[in-house]
């Protein structure tokens, strides 16, 4: 469905009016949980995150008074929290905000992080998913674009069926699934997130706040910008013109924007980033339905200041190899993408596909809540790209894993056969698969890049190619003699006390028969850090005492060991964590 504008042509009685609104029956009211909104950091964000390496500088913006002092911030995931050392923190009074200054840590797990930032007089703020460390850029790399994803439903709240239909959310998850798969560098969401954004706070309905739990269900990052249907508005509709573009503001945008400051003068939401040589732009595009303050607004796609914003931008990145621009739609054709220096545009909102092989490529791409469900792909390589035609997620085993046994975390040994049923091939296709925490993980069939070891079990990453029509099988082995929690029989039992310790602890086990015994301990990488005991032990209780040392008596730093005992034809292991 493609909207330009809208009049309600219903019969009178069925038409909601502002005065209406208190008789609406409760129980035709949605009851959803409301999103966390924007407050003090602004930016990096769920939807506008930072992919950084190990060592790269992260500015971290944030909106709170200029007096404040005592900034800390960190990065979590799970149960990691990661200090983030402040080399500075200044606030721009032209610009109304602060910058902190950090710089990327090298992780144990190179993924997407959660930003925490403190200060003093109880300022707590947490966003999710606003950092990706990884450890180089690619070369050749893909990106999806996803555009007017509608959520949760086409359907507009005086229609029967509105507040509880969410079709168009189930469409996006069948996308998401694909996507998790492929494992593209990020996503880009050229607007359209929503159907009506004026319904957050009217009726129950929390449409952004739904929108938000979405985003989160990606495991790669989102670039998001506005289209017509998030911050137009419908003239028409109970909340007061100028809710849509307050409602974007409170959960993805600077509230700053209302009345911006000298140093950032732009009403708009508009920002740009590199992925190694590629210079990406995002636009906020639109058609003002509503008439909201339109001295600023107008009626076009652009504002006078994102044009001259946008110029600045690119001129400042001529240096780029290659420079894409995104955004919803072109509406009144404001952009000459060729005079710009833009390679590929890429956008939405006419609900169908236009290709275009040639620079500059101007890219539309069909709605992703239709009912086949379209996305697209985009190949980087060096300065080439390639937009693929749009693949389709309507059917569920168009790209599925099947894992035997279960993905659970507690076989030694898991196979993934990977279902590629799409016409496309996937360069760094990816899968997790769970298995008890060791130190030693094989993988077959693919690449192990890297193993989270930070929960209850060893969460092993593999990466492979997914050729077009095939079906790739990849799987993970882990070395049984240093398995936490995998019994052959209920004895020796091994224990650790004190747990966590400093300096020393006691590595007990109880040998029901005599047997040959090797006792070692490890590091996490699988590198053996101390042998405890090697030879013959008699039956009965056995203990050894591990004083944090390795084996030259060198005093080894706080963290994760892994203590592994092999009896006979028994292996057991269990985690110490020595704390100094």
């Amino acid at each position: 469905m493609i909207h330009l504008g809208r009049t309600l042509t219903l019969p009178t009685f069925v038409v909601l009016t502002v005065a209406m609104v208190a008789a609406v029956p409760a129980a035709a009211q949605a009851n959803y949980s409301v999103a966390d909104t924007l407050t003090v950091i602004q930016k990096p964000l769920l939807n506008i995150p930072a992919i950084v390496r190990p060592g790269d500088p992260v500015p971290i913006n944030c909106d709170a008074s200029p007096t404040t002092t005592g900034w800390t911030a960190s990065l979590r995931r799970g149960g990691l929290d990661i200090p983030l050392s402040i080399e500075s923190a200044t606030y721009d009074p032209q610009t109304l905000w602060w910058t902190l200054a950090v710089t990327a840590p090298d992780p144990p797990v190179f993924d997407q992080y959660d930003l925490r930032v403190t200060a003093d007089g109880g300022l707590d703020d947490t966003v999710r998913k606003a950092v990706k460390l990884i450890p180089a850029f690619r070369d050749t790399f893909e990106v999806i674009q996803i555009t007017d994803t509608h959520l949760p439903t086409f359907l507009y709240y005086y229609q029967t069926g509105a507040l509880t239909d969410s079709t168009t959310s189930q469409n996006l998850r069948a996308i998401t699934r694909d996507v998790n798969i492929i494992n593209p560098e990020f996503v880009i969401l050229t607007g359209d997130l929503v159907n009506e954004g004026e319904l957050e706070d009217y009726l129950g309905a929390h449409y952004y706040s739904r929108a938000v739990m979405h985003l989160n269900e990606f495991t790669v990052p989102v670039y998001l910008t506005a289209g017509n249907h998030d911050l137009g508005g419908w003239s028409d509709t109970p909340p007061s013109d100028g809710t849509a573009r307050r409602d974007w503001w409170k959960f993805f945008g600077w509230k700053r924007l209302d009345n911006p400051p000298p140093g950032a003068p732009a009403h708009t939401q508009d920002y740009s980033f590199d992925y190694g040589p590629i210079h990406f732009t995002g636009l906020e595009a639109y058609n003002n339905y509503d008439s909201w303050r339109p001295q600023i607004y107008g009626s076009h796609s652009f504002t006078g200041d994102q044009l001259s914003w946008l110029s600045a931008d690119l001129a400042a990145s001529s240096a780029a190899a290659r420079h894409v621009a995104f955004y919803h739609r072109d509406f009144q054709y404001q952009l000459n993408l060729g005079s710009l220096g833009v390679d590929l545009a890429l956008s939405g909102h006419t609900h169908s596909d236009t290709d275009d092989p040639t620079y500059p490529m101007n890219v539309i791409t069909d709605n992703a809540g239709g009912q086949n469900r379209p996305f697209r792909l985009v190949r980087f390589n060096g300065t080439d790209i390639v937009p693929e035609n749009t693949m389709s997620a309507q059917n569920e085993n168009t790209l599925e894993v099947t894992y035997t046994p279960n993905n659970d975390g507690e076989a030694v040994e898991v196979t993934a056969v990977v279902h590629n049923g799409h016409g496309e091939a996937f360069s760094h296709g990816l899968v997790r698969i769970n298995v008890p925490s060791g130190v030693g993980y094989e993988a077959f069939g693919g690449t192990l890049t890297q193993v989270d070891d930070t929960g209850g079990h060893a969460v092993c990453y593999v990466e492979m190619a997914l050729p077009a029509y095939t079906d790739v099988t990849v799987g993970v082995r882990v070395d049984t003699l240093h398995v936490t929690g995998v019994p052959a029989r209920a004895a020796p039992g091994l224990t650790v006390y004190p747990n966590p310790f400093n300096p020393r602890t006691e590595v007990s086990f109880e040998l029901d028969q005599a047997a040959a015994c090797r006792l070692a301990v490890y590091d996490l990488s699988g590198r053996m850090v101390a042998t405890l005991w090697e030879g013959f032990r008699e039956a009965g209780r056995q203990t050894e005492i591990w004083d944090g040392s390795d084996q030259t008596g060198r005093p080894m730093p706080s963290g994760m060991y892994i203590a592994a005992l092999r009896a006979g034809t028994y292996s057991e292991a269990r985690k110490l964590m020595l704390a100094r």
